[in-house]
């Protein structure tokens, strides 16, 4: 059994999974199409993803593959707010969320929002 905790995906990577995660399952010209940069980079961090258990693959004929994650986004961003909270936020989400509140605009609307999510949760 594969450990999700262990798949690192990289910046460079991030687009393929975002275009992965939007289709489902695609064949690399269809992940690559509107992507930037080269087809023959975009093709090395694919076959990255690949080898790290990030992404499957399935053969269509000798030389066309079907790919598609192997990870899903909420997993994906499981572990990204997992990894900052305990990086920056020495394990606290009280620190995390007084940090938004204080640094970044956000409305009261938003705030009455999260305000209403704690009480529900309680």
């Amino acid at each position: 059994m594969r450990n999700i905790r262990k798949i690192t995906i990289t910046d460079a990577e991030l687009p393929i999974m975002k275009s992965l995660w939007a289709k489902g399952s695609a064949t690399s010209p269809e992940i690559f199409a509107g992507l930037p940069g080269n087809v023959s980079t975009l093709k090395t961090l694919l076959l990255r993803l690949v080898r790290k258990g990030a992404v499957g693959l399935q053969e269509i004929n000798q030389r066309n593959y079907r790919y598609s994650p192997l990870i899903s986004e909420e997993e994906y961003i499981e572990i990204q707010r997992k990894s900052l909270l305990q990086r920056a936020f020495d394990g606290s989400a009280e620190k995390m969320l007084l940090n938004f509140v204080k640094e970044e605009n956000i409305s009261a609307d938003d705030l009455k929002k999260l305000i209403d999510l704690i009480e529900k949760e309680d």
